[in-house]
């Protein structure tokens, strides 16, 4: 078998047709889809035994709901397929994925091939490739390039942090995502296809588009949630301890790369509580945010060419103005509302 493509699925009834049939429906036949249903509540069951009982290449697994990390470790511990693929059963993937990512390997003999994404809002569609330019990676390369945007770099550009949207080889899936710590559900991407970089001797960057995201304002990644600064915690707390066991590995500036990272997760966090309108648990926001290493983070981290909306808020964060930071972004949000209406 030549991909493996895993599917983890929880509560993504409406969704999950178009999914499974992106995937049914590709160009190139040798692979098997492995559903793993992490104890959905709805009608996702039901439907994935029906396309298991319908098409010999759909395997089934039902378990009891353990998160997002501990159902891919579960797809990937029943895999066949020399390459693996993610897709979220919200999402859905081109035609022609399976065939062009097989092209591409046997072309570039890559261990990774990193596609370009499309992310869906409604009706619209934007197409967003990785920050470095197009082509193979070989190991030097991978150090000199890819390594100073494996987090964040100081222009808030980084690697993407999905397991979707690439083709892995499965010795090197498993490197990244057996190893997350499955209390993590905000940043386990993250920490799954880290070790990925670290390990892989070639990978290949595509602009081309290969899978669609669908951005809803609820899900876990875009809408606002306290618990959210605990995962933040989690994932720093894992980083430092890859940056202990694995210093020799790591880029130079990795450590300055996970101040970054942890700045700008707080302040897309507090963002997404503006457009939440989340002003009522601010002070929990503050104590939240008064964390000892997400202060280091933001205290720390220095980024260049950002916006100037971004610069004023890390400017006061910086100096733990956090009420003032949440304000500040609240003006912006409601002169974004305001000056497209006056300029039709």
């Amino acid at each position: 078998m030549y991909f493996s493509v895993i599917v983890p699925v929880y509560n993504v009834a409406p969704y999950l047709k178009t999914c499974v049939d992106s995937i049914l429906s590709q160009t190139y036949p040798a692979f098997e889809l492995i559903l793993v249903d992490d104890g959905s509540l709805d009608a996702c069951p039901a439907m994935c035994d029906t396309y298991a009982a319908a098409d010999r290449r759909v395997k089934v697994i039902h378990q009891k709901n353990s998160g997002p990390a501990h159902a891919r470790k579960s797809g990937l511990r029943a895999a066949t397929g020399r390459y693996v693929v993610f897709v979220d059963g919200d999402d859905w993937i081109a035609p022609g994925f399976l065939e062009r990512g097989r092209a591409l390997l046997e072309e570039t003999q890559a261990e990774l091939i990193l596609f370009a994404r499309s992310f869906v809002y409604g009706t619209r569609m934007e197409v967003v490739h990785e920050p470095v330019a197009e082509g193979l990676y070989e190991r030097e390369r991978i150090l000199s390039e890819l390594y100073p945007c494996m987090l964040m770099n100081s222009q808030m550009k980084h690697l993407f942090y999905f397991t979707s949207g690439k083709i892995f080889r499965r010795s090197l899936a498993e490197k990244g995502c057996l190893s997350v710590n499955e209390k993590i559900s905000l940043g386990e991407d993250l920490l799954s296809v880290l070790p990925v970089y670290l390990e892989a001797q070639c990978v290949y960057a595509s602009y081309e588009s290969a899978d669609f995201y669908r951005i809803k304002a609820q899900s876990a990644c875009h809408g606002f949630q306290v618990k959210q600064y605990g995962q933040i915690l989690l994932v720093l707390k894992e980083l430092k301890k890859i940056c202990r066991e694995r210093k020799k590995c790591l880029p130079e500036d990795f450590e300055r790369q996970m101040e970054r990272y942890g700045a700008y997760m707080c302040f897309t966090l507090l963002v997404h509580a503006v457009n939440d309108r989340e002003f009522r648990q601010w002070k929990i926001i503050r104590r939240r945010m008064r964390h000892p290493l997400l202060q280091e983070c933001v205290r720390e981290a220095r980024f260049v060419q950002i916006s100037p909306k971004t610069r004023i808020t890390y400017w006061l964060l910086r100096r733990n103005w956090i009420l003032l930071s949440y304000l500040f972004l609240c003006i912006c949000r409601n002169i974004r509302m305001y000056v497209p209406k006056k300029i039709k």
